[in-house]
């Protein structure tokens, strides 16, 4: 049985495409990502604008086109976010690409998205669990998922969500907001962090009760920061520790460059040229508010815990 799940960003579609076997076995067949610019047309008026249909929809074309290619899928599964969700709209997009693939967009709550965010990141994060499933260190960890419309924060201790929460303060919302030219003012970096700052009182409250001392950030802009930091290196490692000062520097970088600038990067991706300086902002400032003993880098996010959650089905089926 083949299944593939999508995961539709308000900046990127992400797919995945997984073969599940008779013997209990869950063999990755492909994955893709391309830019779909949900946002295209801007995010504040509500609405997903006609040019953002158009963009989705070539997008979604290309990854069916990826998936036939690649022996076709028995299920399809796709979720919709923040864009989708939040847009007056949404229902009509989501009912549009049905009619038009034949699949079942799924549009889930921020909560949901959070949750499926944790079971994609634990599966990355394995070795530091002990038989518990808690961290073998006794620590609770932070998560991060740095999406366009939305941010989505999780704590755990390993074996179980504490706490979890979708702030709608995601980086296509927030260059919106925040309108400048390169590069960043000084000015600008520091509204948007009062901004952030005020809308985040919960997860400051939770960080005060847990105490995590492991932050994770999952995929999309931490894939992007490894990529710059290791000039694409160890892609093939489902989790990696990044030294916080060395993501420190990379920050200053980023800031004092250019769009132009940052294109020329080795490693950074041309989908996220744009947003990249807020996020690595928004990392830093929560870095500085947490102080965690260590950060990794986990490149599985919502696919894989869609896909997570369609295998383990599929083993009580058999």
């Amino acid at each position: 049985m083949r299944v593939a799940v999508l995961d539709l960003g308000t900046n990127v579609f992400n797919m995945i495409l997984s073969e599940f076997t008779p013997d209990g076995g869950c063999n990755m067949v492909r994955e893709y990502k391309c830019a779909a610019k949900l946002g295209a047309g801007g995010l504040s008026d509500g609405l997903i604008a006609p040019v953002a249909f158009e963009t989705a929809t070539a997008a979604l074309d290309k990854i069916m086109e990826v998936i036939e290619e690649a022996g076709g899928a028995d299920q399809i599964i796709p979720y919709a976010t923040s864009a989708v969700r939040d847009a007056a709209n949404g229902t009509e997009f989501a009912e549009q690409m049905n009619r038009r693939y034949g699949f079942r967009i799924r549009i889930i709550p921020g909560e949901r998205e959070a949750e499926l965010i944790f079971k994609g990141i634990m599966q990355s994060v394995e070795h530091l669990r002990d038989a518990s499933g808690k961290f073998a260190t006794g620590e609770n960890a932070l998560m991060l998922d740095i999406g366009g419309g939305s941010n989505e924060f999780i704590i755990t201790n390993g074996a179980q969500i504490l706490w979890k929460r979708s702030f709608p303060i995601g980086m296509a919302r927030m260059r919106e907001k925040f309108t400048y030219t390169d590069p960043i003012p000084q000015q600008v970096v520091e509204e948007f962090l009062r901004f952030n700052d005020e809308i985040l009182g919960e997860l400051w409250e939770m960080v005060g009760k847990y105490r995590p001392a492991i932050f994770i950030g999952s995929s999309g802009s931490f894939d992007t920061f490894k990529d710059l930091l290791f000039n694409c290196g160890y892609r093939e490692l489902p989790s990696m520790e990044l030294k916080k000062e060395e993501l420190k520097e990379l920050d200053s970088r980023l800031v004092a460059s250019t769009a132009q600038e940052r294109l020329q990067m080795p490693g950074m991706s041309p989908i996220r040229v744009d947003y990249i300086v807020l996020a690595s902002v928004f990392t830093q400032f929560i870095l500085e508010k947490v102080n965690p003993r260590v950060v990794y880098q986990s490149s599985f996010s919502l696919k894989e815990g869609g896909m997570k959650e369609e295998f383990d089905n599929y083993l009580k089926s058999i």
